[in-house]
């Protein structure tokens, strides 16, 4: 049996963080829904790793906060202990990172 691990994202950046070997990019992605005869809309965000240098590096060069990006990733489970406490965490992987465009100046 196959099996997926694939996350799309389809939002606007909101922040770049330079990390040591990574680059962490904050991703908006809105929903609208119908409650009770009103829309209603919420944010959710997504941070984003890449992992890829030469990626990392183009991002780094053409993209900024606002432009409107296309991702597709892996979901990464971890843990590591802290404080004596197993902490767990998921990681957005990045697999594919398009630029589809640029923040109005």
């Amino acid at each position: 049996m196959r099996t997926v691990n694939r996350h799309t994202l389809l939002g606007h950046v909101g922040n770049i963080i330079k990390l040591k070997n990574v680059l962490k990019v904050n991703i908006a992605t809105n929903r609208e829904w119908q409650a009770d005869g009103d829309r209603k809309t919420a944010t959710d965000w997504a941070q984003v790793t890449i992992l890829d240098r030469k990626q990392a590096e183009w991002i780094e060069e053409n993209v900024g906060p606002g432009d409107l990006v296309y991702v597709e990733s892996r979901i990464s489970n971890s843990s590591y202990e802290r404080d004596g406490e197993l902490v767990y965490t998921t990681d957005v992987i990045a697999q594919l990172f398009n630029l589809l465009s640029k923040k109005p100046s």
